[in-house]
């Protein structure tokens, strides 16, 4: 009787199926899958160090690439190097620039000044409390030169006088 079921069915031909070309699911094609769940099994992925990783079934997405941050505002990681421009009353200084870079100090980000005479580094010293102007900030070298960074209001920016 086997036999005869066998004999009756044509040839047999073995073949070969290449697994990685088929879908896991054929049922979901065409479906949309948001990317942030499991295409098996509609799990919420969890990204670990590399790439999202559904920890129901351990599917993995080696396909993702984390999105580039480019809003990344902080002042302090951008290495910032400032070149002020003279905005005081003498026009012999007026080409005379100041560098300015902005370094961490403890918990707070604070201006490393370079004196635009002599090229020493500079130390801020306290304001001597006759001019009144906002957010003026005084630096003195060891050579005694002093210059006060202040707001630029004609080019939005930092002066120094």
């Amino acid at each position: 009787m086997v036999t005869e079921a066998l004999n009756s069915q044509p040839d047999f031909e073995p073949q070969v199926i290449d697994f990685a070309q088929q879908p896991t699911h054929p049922e979901r094609i065409g479906k949309h899958v948001p990317k942030h769940l499991c295409p098996r099994c509609q799990t919420k992925l969890i990204i670990g160090y590399d790439e999202p990783e559904c920890s129901t079934c351990g599917y993995v997405d080696y396909e993702y690439e984390p999105r580039a941050n480019n809003d990344n505002k902080s002042i302090l990681s951008s290495a910032t190097k400032f070149i002020l421009r003279y905005i005081g009353e003498f026009e012999n200084l007026s080409n005379t620039t100041a560098n300015v870079k902005v370094i961490r100090v403890k918990n707070r980000v604070v201006y490393s000044v370079e004196c635009p005479f002599c090229l020493n580094p500079m130390e801020q010293s306290s304001l001597s409390g006759k001019r009144a102007e906002i957010r003026e900030q005084r630096y003195k070298c060891e050579k005694g030169h002093r210059v006060s960074l202040l707001p630029n209001k004609k080019h939005k920016g930092l002066g120094w006088k």
